[in-house]
């Protein structure tokens, strides 16, 4: 009965994700205390890239983007909800591969090696069939690599959001898990939750 009660997500709109960029509220992703995460995601994407290349769900500002490499840059989809994050990673390039969509209603046009969803989860409802329904987008090899942040604050709803959301990813039978690693930083007190999954079949 408990997790009938647990918040399945966070609701936000485009005005308010704008409105949040324009203000500069997320130029502290790409500081230091970020850097271990993209890091380990960036890791996997070293890994499991290949010609197809990669398509980043909730791309912000292009951090991830920017970490690449020239030749794994050139297969690259970043799509955000907010038009002024989109903004802001197009100006990086004179290609077209930033686009503006919702996380939810959004259909690739073409299949990946790697789908990232870096801190986006948090604003999709029925967190597997959501990730089903992008799996089908992967390549026989591809996979999907997902970051959740996990709050300081376990009394915080978003703290109790996550893990149950983790819960459903590693139990609902449709993935397997190939790594789940945590990572802490010690300075600042943060700790994330990073998962890379293959859906089965």
């Amino acid at each position: 009965m408990e997790n009938a009660k647990v918040q399945d997500f966070i609701e936000s709109n485009q005005q308010q994700w704008d409105e949040e960029y324009r203000s500069r509220m997320w130029d502290y992703l790409s500081d230091i205390t970020e850097y271990a995460r993209y890091s380990v995601v960036y890791g996997y994407i070293r890994k499991y890239i290949a010609e197809e290349g990669i398509l980043d769900m909730g791309c912000g500002a292009g951090i991830l983007y920017d970490m690449l490499l020239e030749g794994e840059k050139s297969n690259y989809t970043g799509v955000d909800l907010s038009e002024e994050a989109v903004k802001i990673a197009s100006s990086k390039t004179s290609r077209h591969i930033f686009h503006c969509a919702d996380i939810n209603h959004y259909v690739p046009h073409k299949r990946y090696d790697v789908i990232v969803f870096n801190e986006s989860l948090q604003y999709v409802p029925n967190t597997p069939s959501k990730l089903l329904e992008y799996a089908r987008y992967l390549t026989p090899d591809g996979v999907i690599i997902s970051s959740l942040y996990s709050h300081k604050n376990t009394q915080d709803p978003d703290y109790t959001m996550v893990e149950h959301k983790i819960e459903e990813i590693e139990s609902c039978g449709w993935f397997d898990v190939l790594d789940k690693v945590s990572v802490f930083n010690h300075n600042a007190g943060l700790k994330w939750y990073i998962h890379l999954l293959k859906a089965k079949g």
